[in-house]
C-alpha cells in the first residue's frame, strides 16, 4: 500500500512538472523587459538614413496592449518593425505576426486572414526591433499581432496605416490622379466607405478603399463588374466581372493593383463577392472623378 502511494505521488509530481513546463504559468505574472535602441543604419525616426512606411497604435486583444508599432525602410533597403512604448502581458511561446488584415480585434481574424511569423516576442515590455522579410507585401499584411502560439490567442494588435508622404498610401498626391470613385452601398451585407481608382506616375492603376467596412466571410473576393451598379447577386453573374484579388480585410483602408488591360469604361462597379456562396456583399458604382 505504501509503495502504491509512493508511485501515485511520483506520477502526480511528474504530471505537475510536465504541466508547469508546458504552460509556464509563471510567465503570466513575471515581466520580460527589453530596451533596444534604433538598429544600425536607423539614425532617427525622421533621419535621412531611414523613413517610416507604416505605423499604428496597439490596442487590447485578449490582454492589454499599448505602444506604437512602426515599419522603417533603412538606407540599405531593409525594413525593420520597431515597437516603442510597448507593453502587453507575458506568456508562453509568444510570437510577433504580420497579419493579412487591416486590423485583428479577436483571435479568429488572425487564423482566417493568414499571417507571416516575424519572430518570438523579445519582451512584453519595452522598445524592440524585428527584421521584416524582404518578400512581405505590406499592402497585404497591414496589422501586427502579438500571438500566444501555445494557446492560439491574440494578445494585442496594432493596425498599420501609411505615414504622411508615402506613396504606399496611394492618396491624391502630385504623383497620382484619381480616375474613378464611388461609395459602397449595402447589398446582402453592410457596405460602407469609398472605392477610388488612381493612375500612378508610372502608369500603373490602383484601386483603393478608404473608410471601408463590410461583413467578413469565407473566400471573399474583390471584383470589377461590367455594369454601372450591382444591387443584387444576379447582376454580377449576368454582367460579367474581372477578379482583382482576395479581400485583404473587411474593415479598413487597402490597395489593389489593377490589371493593365482592364477597360474602365466597361467595368464601372466594384463588388465585394463571397465566392463560397455566390453572394454580392456590397458594391460601389464608379463615376469619373472630378477633373479626369
Amino acid at each position: 500500500m505504501q509503495k502504491r502511494t509512493l508511485i501515485i505521488g511520483l506520477l502526480v509530481l511528474v504530471i505537475g512538472v510536465g504541466a508547469w513546463i508546458a504552460f509556464r504559468p509563471d510567465r503570466l505574472v513575471v515581466n520580460a523587459k527589453v530596451n533596444e535602441s534604433f538598429p544600425s543604419g536607423m539614425a532617427a525616426s525622421t533621419g535621412s538614413s531611414s523613413r517610416v512606411l507604416l505605423a499604428g497604435q496597439f490596442h487590447d486583444g485578449a490582454h492589454k496592449g499599448v505602444g506604437e508599432a512602426s515599419i522603417y525602410q533603412l538606407q540599405d533597403g531593409k525594413r525593420v518593425l520597431r515597437f516603442t512604448g510597448f507593453e502587453t502581458s507575458n506568456g508562453p511561446d509568444v510570437q510577433v505576426y504580420l497579419v493579412a488584415a487591416a486590423d485583428a480585434k479577436d483571435s479568429e481574424t488572425v487564423k482566417t486572414a493568414g499571417f507571416i511569423p516575424i519572430g518570438a516576442l523579445k519582451g512584453n515590455i519595452g522598445d524592440q526591433n524585428y527584421d521584416v522579410p524582404a518578400d512581405a507585401d505590406l499592402n497585404k499584411y497591414r496589422a501586427v499581432t502579438i500571438w500566444c502560439r501555445r494557446f492560439g490567442v491574440n494578445f494585442a494588435t496594432a493596425p498599420l496605416s501609411p505615414t504622411q508622404g508615402n506613396m504606399a498610401a496611394t492618396s491624391a498626391t502630385p504623383a497620382s490622379q484619381a480616375l474613378f470613385s464611388g461609395h459602397f452601398h449595402d447589398v446582402a451585407h453592410k457596405g460602407a466607405g469609398e472605392a477610388t481608382v488612381y493612375q500612378l506616375a508610372d502608369g500603373n492603376r490602383v484601386l483603393r478603399f478608404t473608410n471601408f467596412e463590410t461583413s467578413n466571410g469565407p473566400d471573399v473576393q474583390v471584383y470589377l463588374v461590367a455594369t454601372a451598379d450591382a444591387r443584387d447577386s444576379e447582376t454580377v453573374k449576368a454582367a460579367g466581372f474581372i477578379q482583382v484579388g482576395a479581400l485583404k480585410g473587411n474593415i479598413g483602408d487597402q490597395n489593389y493593383e489593377l490589371p493593365a488591360n482592364v477597360d474602365l469604361s466597361k467595368y464601372r462597379a466594384v463588388t465585394i463577392w463571397c465566392r463560397r456562396f455566390g453572394v454580392n456583399f456590397a458594391t460601389a458604382p464608379l463615376s469619373p472623378a472630378q477633373g479626369s
